[in-house]
């Protein structure tokens, strides 16, 4: 992919009004503004409808083409990666931005996408900032070689960016996974021979905790089925489980 037309950010949300509006405000804030802004809402209870009705007013009023989705819960689907396809699928960008309603943009993230894909390229993936509940930074998380994805996942999710016709070669997210399911649409990538281009710039401020951190356990086994699933060596994928398991991480 050597040039780019349209970008569409999707955020999904639960009962997320307490963080959502500090990430879709990152968007407005944009030097380069999205095009499309899909919110996928999983049935949520709280203040997040009248709040996403707020902000949608308001990206609208920016030029925003702005859509509230409601989930459609499906059978034997994981929440999260359901509800990114469905996203997905109702995009209507040439390059997708995933965007948790607890994480937020650098204000030159989406222009600093753009100039990435312009330059050719299939997945477009920067570094995320690590950040506690006050916003205080207590760490960076980089791209690692693809070689290392035998043993963790090498690409930090919150700052990847895929063209439309990566998710439309490789497929979407496996809704089989509850937690890793981003770990394994990266493999998948992997196999396909999909172009990377890397970036060690800051893109997006990722609130620590969330499901992973909070099913510890889970999130292990599913990152050692995924691994051995796709690694030509399981032993490494053995070792990485076994010193995650022994280090609590």
């Amino acid at each position: 992919m050597t040039a780019m037309s349209r970008i569409t950010v999707i955020t999904i949300c639960l009962n997320a009004a307490a963080r959502l509006e500090r990430c879709v405000r990152s968007v407005l804030a944009q030097t380069r503004l999205p095009d499309e802004y899909l919110f996928v809402d999983g049935g949520s209870t709280d203040g997040t409808l009248p709040l996403l009705e707020k902000l949608s007013a308001e990206l609208r009023a920016a030029g925003v083409v702005t859509q509230v989705i409601q989930q459609e819960r499906r059978s034997g689907e994981a929440g999260i990666p359901s509800a990114w396809n469905q996203g997905i699928q109702k995009a209507t960008g040439d390059v997708i931005a995933l965007l948790n309603s607890d994480d937020y943009y650098a204000p030159t993230t989406l222009a600093t996408v753009e100039a990435g894909f312009a330059r050719g390229c299939d997945l477009y993936v920067g570094s995320i900032r690590l950040v506690d509940e006050k916003g205080e930074k207590v760490g960076e998380i980089h791209p690692k070689c693809l070689v290392m994805q035998e043993i963790m996942m090498a690409i930090p999710h919150p700052a990847c960016f895929v063209s439309k016709a990566t998710y439309d070669r490789v497929g979407l997210y496996d809704t089989s996974y509850r937690i890793s399911a981003d770990y394994d649409f990266i493999w998948r990538c992997r196999k396909a021979h999909v172009c990377f281009r890397y970036s060690r710039e800051l893109l997006t401020s990722m609130e620590t905790g969330g499901t992973a951190n909070s099913s510890r356990e889970r999130a292990r086994n599913e990152t050692l089925a995924i691994a051995l699933k796709h690694s030509c060596i399981p032993l490494l994928a053995r070792l990485a489980w076994l010193s995650r398991k022994l280090t609590g991480r």
